[in-house]
């Protein structure tokens, strides 16, 4: 990757917590907000599991409305982050927000809700460019590879993620394709919501303006899986081994592992056999390919959200000291059939300049 982009500021809203800090210090103690409850609006029934943000409203049913207050937070932590650092004049910077694929409760047309609520943030030194990509699980990886592009033309882009299944018309399809967990349900989820979003800068940019960097990029990639799941085709990892390999290309003919990985899995047994494909084909680039950290115990499964706050959770271990080593894989799979993947890198890990405590 010939253009050095790193992550320089972050924000999160997830059930567990209302900052990126927060989330990830949540996540890190185990802390859950995944619940048995019944949701009377469906009719009668057993308790099922799942997990909302406690300060939004309750009685609100519709997935639309949270996103766009959930979306809202979460870039309006990013943006106040980067307001000291601002240079003088206007600066105009790309949104490349990553949003559920269609389905019941949730059109494409919706997305101009969520695009409103984020646009409304910019001012006259931040004049934001929001573009929604409808793309699933992978959307906010798939944006990153976008932005590793765009960031050697612009000095600013931002990237990121929202979801909520709290949504009636959201909930009673994934109950019908039992997806969601409860009684009855052998590999379902917990409905969740969240949103993330991350600052991408080139390290020069970040440098003049004053921007510690958390994390570095070093390789993004996308590929397409054709034998999806929910279809009667048998998935071999074919999509996300190519999307993975591309990823560690950088670390080819070196003494580098991968010590932690990042993940969408959220009990669902296509992608757990997806990811043990590739693991048996690129096994050799993990320290262990089978430790794999996942917001889901803690936040449930936040949707297209889950890149962004993967990309929050890698980059605050780092900030906070306590990762397992100076590289780490993040991947998404989204129904469809876009995968991806990105290879990150701890900022000090190949400068002299700071202590590497990690193990060779």
């Amino acid at each position: 990757m010939s253009v050095e982009a790193v992550l320089v500021a972050s924000g999160a809203r997830a059930p567990v917590g209302t900052t990126a800090e927060s989330v990830a210090a949540a996540v890190r103690a185990g802390i859950s907000r995944v619940r048995r409850l019944q949701v009377p609006e469906l009719g009668r029934r057993a308790d099922s599991f799942i997990a909302r943000d406690g300060l939004l409203d309750a009685q609100e049913w519709s997935g639309v409305a949270r996103m766009a207050s959930l979306g809202a937070a979460a870039l309006e932590e990013v943006l106040a982050k980067l307001a000291p650092a601002l240079p003088p004049g206007s600066v105009e910077v790309p949104v490349l927000v990553g949003l559920p694929e269609e389905r019941p409760g949730w059109r494409a047309a919706d997305a101009s809700r969520v695009v409103a609520s984020l646009s409304a943030l910019g001012g006259e030194r931040l004049r934001l460019q929001v573009e929604p990509r409808l793309t699933g699980h992978a959307s906010a990886l798939e944006g990153l590879r976008e932005a590793v592009t765009r960031v050697s033309r612009a000095p600013l882009v931002i990237v990121g993620g929202v979801d909520s299944y709290h949504d009636v018309q959201t909930l009673a399809w994934l109950r019908e394709r039992n997806q969601w967990l409860e009684e009855g349900t052998r590999t379902g989820f917990a409905p969740s919501e969240g949103a993330a979003f991350v600052a991408v800068m080139t390290a020069p940019h970040a440098r003049r303006w004053g921007l510690a960097p958390h994390a570095m990029v070093r390789a993004a990639a996308t590929a397409r899986e054709t034998k999806r799941i929910h279809t009667d085709d048998l998935n071999l990892g074919e999509g996300l081994t190519a999307a993975v390999g591309e990823a560690l290309a950088p670390l080819e003919g070196t003494r580098e592992i991968v010590t932690s990985v990042h993940s969408d899995l959220n009990g669902e047994r296509y992608r757990s056999e997806e990811w043990g494909f590739v693991a048996l084909r690129q096994g050799a680039a993990f320290r262990d390919a089978s430790a794999i950290h996942t917001p889901v115990s803690s936040c449930g499964e936040v949707g297209a959200a889950t890149g962004a706050l993967n990309l929050v959770l890698c980059a605050q271990s780092w900030q906070r000291r306590y990762a397992s080593g100076p590289r780490a894989l993040l991947w998404g799979s989204s129904e469809a059939g876009l995968r991806a993947a990105a290879l990150l890198e701890e900022p000090l890990s190949g400068s002299g300049g700071g202590a590497k405590p990690w193990p060779k």
